[in-house]
């Protein structure tokens, strides 16, 4: 049951004890709270109203950010899977570098085109510098 039917109900008895609020004070006070209980019933009433219309709203925020971060996030899932899961370095593709092992001390070094092109590479680890071959080590043929 909700306030405004239970202050309509209080109004029925109210009513159905025939009291004259112009003749007695104490009817009078009666009919006055009766009013102001219906004014806050039907306030309620539409509170509700409100807060139901923000629940669907809340509701329809959620899915659009839940579609958003698995449109988003997926796609990110989905290249990660195409390159290999590589992350890359400051967003660059993981075509512009590849790692190779430091002949001298063993150090994973990150080596780019430029390097590639240079045919030389610094390790930053040991100091060491070395030669890039291209030789394939099983066949001894240029790749």
């Amino acid at each position: 049951m909700t306030i405004s039917e239970k202050v309509a109900y209080i109004q029925g008895l109210y009513d159905g004890l025939g009291l004259d609020s112009e003749k007695s004070g104490e009817a009078r006070i009666l009919s006055e709270m009766l009013d102001v209980l219906h004014e806050v019933g039907q306030q309620l009433d539409g509170l509700d109203v409100v807060m139901d219309r923000f629940d669907q709203d809340l509701d329809t925020l959620e899915d659009t950010v839940a579609e958003l971060e698995e449109a988003v996030f997926d796609e990110d899932a989905d290249e990660d899977e195409e390159d290999g899961g590589f992350d890359g370095f400051d967003g660059l593709d993981d075509e512009d570098f590849f790692e190779i092992p430091c002949p001298s001390c063993g150090e994973e070094l990150i080596v780019d085109d430029e390097a590639l092109a240079a045919g030389v590479v610094d390790c930053p680890a040991c100091g060491g510098k070395f030669a890039l071959s291209f030789e394939d080590e099983d066949s001894g043929h240029d790749e």
